[in-house]
């Protein structure tokens, strides 16, 4: 229990460290033990690797995601007045399921995955987890626009995730805010014609 627990404190130490862009170092290691009263030497048997490391952060980064989504999609109650699929889009964006840290750290596994050239099974089942946790939220948004999927539910929260993520660093390097993405044209015109499209009524 107590290593776990110490896990779970690093994790969520590094994922503030690793907001700033710096990659796992000696330094942001250093930091942070030093946040948490950890031997350096502790912290390397419990992530003996900078890839295992950065693979639990990511874990992290999923269920604060699926937890701000939920949060959302609880909250939202569509006025009924044809206007759902843009009521909805906006409630997801509210609820704002990725920041800009976020995607500087999944871009970083990616990155550091790709540049190693031998292939990381370990990436591809993150991602597939990611998917997997969004279907539920999305399974629980459709039913209160009276929808369902006619889409593989995989194949279209894949086409929505990769989407928003597109879209919000387009909007990040444009120099917009990121807690205004919900006034992007993404969340105003793009998403709302994913939902309904990707879906038909319930019957």
């Amino acid at each position: 229990m107590q290593r776990s627990s110490t896990r779970r404190r690093i994790t969520i130490a590094a994922r503030v460290s690793l907001a700033t862009g710096g990659g796992v170092n000696q330094r942001m290691v250093s930091d942070v033990c030093e946040q948490i009263g950890l031997h350096p030497h502790a912290f390397r048997s419990l992530f003996p690797t900078d890839d295992v490391l950065l693979d639990a952060v990511n874990e992290l980064l999923v269920e604060e995601c699926a937890e701000r989504l939920q949060g959302g999609v609880s909250a939202f109650t569509p006025k009924g007045d044809g206007s759902e699929f843009t009521e909805a889009a906006l409630a997801l964006a509210k609820s704002w399921p990725l920041d800009r840290s976020a995607m500087i750290i999944r871009a970083e596994r990616r990155f550091l995955a790709l540049h190693k050239g031998e292939g990381d099974r370990t990436v591809t089942a993150a991602e597939r987890r990611f998917v997997s946790v969004l279907t539920s939220v999305f399974n629980g948004l459709l039913p209160k626009l009276d929808r369902t999927f006619s889409w593989n539910p995989t194949l279209a929260v894949r086409v929505i995730l990769d989407t928003w993520e597109r879209s919000f660093e387009a909007w990040l390097l444009d120099g917009h805010s990121e807690s205004s993405f919900f006034e992007s044209p993404y969340i105003a015109r793009t998403l709302p014609a994913l939902l309904e499209q990707v879906s038909e009524r319930r019957t």
